[in-house]
């Protein structure tokens, strides 16, 4: 069975933790594998598949961490708008990996792109990638099965991780120090999720405005409770109930240090106290709502909005409807909207697709996110221009995103 990340406080990750990296590539690799939609616990298998053929266009990614976000969960059951063309499937939509071997055509492409005197104009040569410092990567687009130890990825569905602002320095070579990796396999989703939540909605002005928001103790609401503490934003956190007053104290005690102002119960009682009223009322006024649960717990959130507030449902833990008091849509003019991070990613893309026509100054790209030239239509893009803020504040350590590590061979009984 799956032990998926609900059953305990921390989210988890499939994680294969250091080791020897010898270069060697095998013929075949360990997976969670489903054959048809169902519940995780009966679907996911762990099996050796084959590693597949390396494409021209395509990366030999060996995976380090891979989380098991609620969406992959939905994926597998067959409740998730993102299906998998073919079964059998691999699980997972986010991961951090190593590059052991590019295609043809990247290597071409990036050669010419990236000359090094000290390789002979090659520093993607599978010996050059094999005696350098890692080249590590995370996925750019869902989709692309990284529940596996490797992983055939086709180079524009991959991000490579800068290790400073010139694209040299992410070349072999460079440092091998590379901290932080678990929490860089999360920025994909959640952390970009949050992001976008945050920048796309309400204006949030340094000190002028509240974010109130539900499920704080996911890794989208503490990415967003940190994101907040870092633009010096007030967030209200409503967690729910605990099995004891020690258990809910702890979670409390961990959301304040993470940056929450305010933590409360989320029973849709707490916020009308007296005492809590008057500690709401030494806050800016709230601005924005994330809800991650929906029924009730969306409601209170909700109703703790100021005028013209917004409320931004970007999942529903629940699997009740996401609703707005009547009294706050009528009379705070309080609107109800929603995010998904792949749609906005795909926008986002065929914009970057559009700028290559209109822009001479954007040259082509095949390769997308994979070491990007900087005059090209993703580098110069906005997906961009979040990856790079998130994880620049990664390694600043601004974002603290603990998990339980899983091996491959654990996740299943």
């Amino acid at each position: 069975m799956l032990r998926a990340a609900a059953r305990r406080a921390l989210p988890a990750a499939l994680a294969r933790g250091a080791r020897r990296y010898t270069g060697h590539v095998p013929s075949s690799t360990l997976a969670l594998v489903y054959d048809n939609h169902g519940h995780p616990s009966k679907a996911l298998r762990l099996r050796e598949v084959p590693v597949p053929p390396l494409g021209p266009d395509d990366v030999l990614v060996e995976m380090i961490a891979s989380p098991v976000n609620p969406a992959d969960l939905n994926v597998v059951e067959g409740t998730y708008p993102i299906r998998p063309g073919t079964f059998p499937a691999i699980g997972g939509n986010e991961g951090l990996g190593r590059v052991m071997r590019v295609g043809e055509r990247v290597r071409d492409a990036l050669a010419t792109r990236y000359p090094t005197e000290s390789n002979n104009g090659d520093a993607f040569s599978p010996e050059s990638l094999a005696r350098g410092a890692p080249l590590h990567v995370v996925t750019a687009e869902p989709g692309c099965g990284t529940w596996r130890a490797h992983a055939v990825i086709p180079a524009r569905k991959l991000r490579t991780l800068q290790r400073g602002t010139e694209p040299a320095s992410v070349l072999p070579g460079a440092s091998a120090h590379e901290p932080y990796l678990e929490e860089l396999a999360q920025m994909s989703v959640n952390v970009q999720t949050a992001w976008r939540m945050l920048e796309d909605f309400v204006r949030l002005d340094y000190e002028q405005a509240t974010v109130v928001l539900n499920a704080p103790m996911s890794a989208v609401g503490r990415a967003a409770i940190q994101l907040c503490k870092h633009r010096g934003v007030d967030v209200v956190a409503l967690l729910r109930p605990r099995p004891s007053h020690e258990a809910f104290a702890a979670d409390a005690n961990r959301l304040v240090e993470l940056g929450a102002s305010l933590v409360l119960h989320d029973d849709g009682a707490a916020h009308r106290t007296t005492e809590a009223r008057s500690r709401l009322a030494n806050l800016p006024p709230v601005r924005l709502a994330l809800n991650g649960v929906g029924g009730a717990s969306c409601v209170n959130a909700a109703s703790m909005l100021a005028r013209d507030g917004v409320v931004v449902t970007y999942g529903g833990m629940s699997k009740q409807p996401a609703g707005i008091p009547t009294g706050a849509a009528i009379f705070k003019n309080v609107a109800a909207r929603g995010f998904w991070l792949t749609r906005w990613l795909e926008d986002r893309r065929m914009e970057e697709e559009a700028s290559v026509h209109a822009d001479p100054s954007v040259v082509p790209w095949a390769h997308g996110s994979f070491m990007p030239p900087s005059d090209s239509a993703y580098a110069k893009g906005k997906r961009h221009a979040m990856a790079t803020e998130c994880e620049r504040l990664i390694r600043a350590g601004a974002l603290n995103l603990p998990t339980r590590r899983v091996g491959l061979e654990e996740a299943v009984d």
